[in-house]
């Protein structure tokens, strides 16, 4: 699980440089979750470039057409923990073991906007995470001295955990003055995805 949490760890939200995706046309996209299906819509310009699956752990990424790993400005990330559902911490725990950017030195962001049962037997939660200036080895393909920022959705229920991540990479920042509001979550992954729904 820690493999595929790297690269999501400290990343973030582009940084409001190019007016950001959201404000594009989206498609209605359809991933299938161990059993469950998330439904949102995929910003236009965004193709696939990662489908990994060992039957515990998933990992989907997307990329704006044009960029890789090491260049990229947004990246949207779908992961799927199955198990990690029944731990006996509560999610609050298990997200920031996972998100916290615990190699980020300068402005580290992390915020967790709480969990709220959204239907019987499954839990939802937002949570921002990033980092003023990244370190060179934060994660794989990390951009020295970028400023990154990211938006995260978690899903949970008595077997799995599921988070929808939104992030932006772009000029380091101002630690106390990030591109987008922290607490903004929920409202810019709703501009960014549309509603989004697990089931």
């Amino acid at each position: 699980m820690k493999q595929l949490l790297l690269r999501i760890a400290l990343v973030g939200c582009t940084f409001a440089i190019s007016g950001c995706s959201e404000s594009l046309a989206a498609a209605e996209t359809k991933v299938g979750l161990f059993g469950k299906t998330l439904h949102f819509n995929l910003p236009q310009g965004f193709t696939r470039a990662t489908n990994n699956n060992n039957g515990t752990n998933l990992l989907i990424e997307y990329l704006p057409a044009g960029e890789t790993f090491a260049n990229w400005t947004k990246l949207i990330t779908i992961q799927a923990y199955r198990g990690l559902g029944s731990d006996p911490r509560t999610t609050a725990e298990i997200a920031r073991s996972a998100f916290y950017p615990a190699a980020c030195k300068i402005g580290p962001i992390y915020l967790d906007l709480g969990e709220k049962t959204i239907s019987p037997g499954m839990k939802r939660s937002y949570i921002t995470n990033g980092c003023a200036s990244l370190p060179a080895g934060a994660y794989p393909q990390a951009l020295k001295g970028a400023g990154e920022q990211d938006f995260l959705m978690i899903f949970r229920d008595g077997q799995t955990i599921y988070t929808l991540n939104y992030a932006e990479r772009g000029k380091p920042f101002q630690a106390k003055t990030p591109p987008r509001p922290n607490a903004d979550a929920e409202k810019i992954l709703t501009q960014i995805f549309g509603p989004v729904t697990l089931g």
